[in-house]
This record gives structure tokens, sequence and C-alpha cells, in this order.
């Protein structure tokens, strides 16, 4: 069950900062802080059949060159031989 579910405290180099239960979408969550890059990653347990992951960055691009946007449809679109 997810609602008892425990996160380690530490993996892969991330310490488990914060741990929590989120009654609007009935999910367990799960803060952690990379300890040698401060990274910070967020993850929800839940019943929904649903998954998804998103990536966001503190601070905007320095120019509007569209490279971030670039990445992300490059990512997150697949292709043919790998689609998502």
């Amino acid at each position: 069950d997810y609602k008892s579910m425990r996160a380690p405290t530490t993996t892969h180099g991330f310490r488990l900062v914060r741990e929590d239960y989120i009654a609007e979408y009935d999910a367990k969550a799960f803060l952690f802080k990379h300890e040698k890059t401060g990274a910070e990653v967020m993850s929800l347990s839940n019943e929904d059949e649903n998954k998804t992951f998103g990536v966001t960055f503190r601070t905007p691009p320095s120019n509007s060159t569209g490279i971030p946007h670039i990445l992300e449809h490059s990512v997150l679109c697949g292709s043919r031989k790998y689609p998502i």
C-alpha cells in the first residue's frame, strides 16, 4: 500500500529531506536532495495508472535561442523508433 510506503533515507547520493501525504492528490510525497549538487527530486506515489514526470530549472535561460524548448521536445516527444 503506497500510503504506508517508506522511502530510504539515502539513495544514489540523494538524502530524504521531507515525506508528506498530499490529500488533494491522494498521494505520498518524498523530497530528496542530492548531497553534492543540491539538486532536488520529488517523487509522488498513488494508485493512479497514469505515470508522468517533470523536469524544472530554478533560473530562466540567459538568452532566447530556444534551446530549452528544443531539449524538451527532443526528450519528451519520442520518435518512431523510441515511442513513449
